[in-house]
């Protein structure tokens, strides 16, 4: 029983792990692209606007809607939102793996 739970436990890290990096590197992936979009006339483009949305979406909630005051993590002290933010992602993410595997 002991390896059943450190195993849950493991893989819910390991999720939140990959969120976290998957959002650390879209970001700067995404300043870039649409700084370097913003000076064409047509605009930026598909891979942009999706490459915005995504990040969004991997920011979403605690970051993309700010539920705290920037000032309170000034520097570095950013990635602590975004970490927590990866916690409540993977959460979700290992509650819709138990859904999937107890379906008949």
């Amino acid at each position: 029983m002991k390896s059943s739970a450190r195993a849950r436990w493991l893989t819910w890290i390991v999720i939140a792990i990959i969120h976290f990096s998957l959002s650390r590197f879209i970001l700067p992936l995404t300043v870039a692209l649409a700084g370097r979009a913003a000076d064409t006339p047509n605009g930026p483009g598909l891979a942009v606007t999706l490459l915005v949305r995504v990040t969004k979406l991997l920011h979403f909630p605690l970051v993309t809607l700010a539920l705290y005051p920037r000032e309170w993590f000034p520097g570095n002290w950013v990635y602590v939102p975004i970490a927590v933010n990866s916690l409540i992602w993977a959460s979700g993410i290992y509650w819709l793996i138990g859904i999937f595997r107890k379906a008949p």
